[in-house]
């Protein structure tokens, strides 16, 4: 069954995790962890791994992630599912949109975006 052919329920609880570990190791800045759900070409990038760390430099927020969320929807565009919601910080005032998107890529559920706005 595809990501796609799934329910939000289902798509939800595969995701949950996956985002907890990305939140944790943002605020870590844990590259190992924050990568491990990537594909192996974009954890392997030097380049992508150079603008995730200038990012926790430069941005409070991406270093102060509340590991509490409230899960606005899922969304299905060809063979990815993105999963939005309310992320918070606990050093930046304010509400912020986030988006987790996720693939099958053999037979593997991989990240191929994470977004905050």
């Amino acid at each position: 069954m595809a990501i796609t052919d799934k329910s939000d329920k289902e798509i939800i609880e595969i995701v949950e995790p996956m985002i907890d570990d990305v939140v944790n190791a943002s605020n870590k800045k844990d590259w190992s962890l924050f990568s491990q759900y990537q594909t192996d070409e974009e954890a392997n990038d030097p380049e992508n791994r150079k603008s995730v760390e200038r990012q926790w430099k430069e941005s409070r927020l991406l270093t102060s992630l509340n590991p509490e969320r409230e899960i606005l929807g899922v969304l299905r565009r060809e063979d990815m599912a993105l999963v939005y919601w309310k992320q918070t910080s606990n050093k930046v005032s304010g509400e912020y949109l986030a988006s987790y998107h996720i693939k099958e890529v053999n037979k593997e559920i991989k990240e191929v975006g994470f977004l905050i706005v």
